[in-house]
């Protein structure tokens, strides 16, 4: 992920006043929808947000053996990156 964003604007400002809705917008360029990228398994970024998504380029589907994975779609879910069709932890 790499980029830090700014710390949020003050609590107490209302969510329609435009420091926040710039906080806001900047989330949505970074982040989007939730699509992080391309990484190998073992560079999948620790601690995503619930739901996030990204690819991991040496994934295994099933019926892949051990190192020998073509990629998979993953999501970030209860602490671990998860393919969507066993819904188990992405394996190289």
């Amino acid at each position: 992920m790499g980029v830090k964003l700014s710390t949020p604007p003050d609590p107490r400002t209302p969510f329609e006043a435009p420091a926040w809705q710039t906080w806001f917008a900047l989330l949505w360029r970074q982040f989007g929808q939730g699509d992080l990228g391309a990484f190998a398994v073992g560079s999948l970024p620790n601690g995503a947000l619930e739901g996030q998504t990204a690819w991991a380029k040496n994934g295994r589907k099933v019926g892949e053996g051990a190192g020998a994975g073509t990629g998979v779609p993953v999501y970030w879910s209860n602490g671990a990156w998860r393919v969507y069709s066993t819904d188990a932890a992405v394996s190289a």
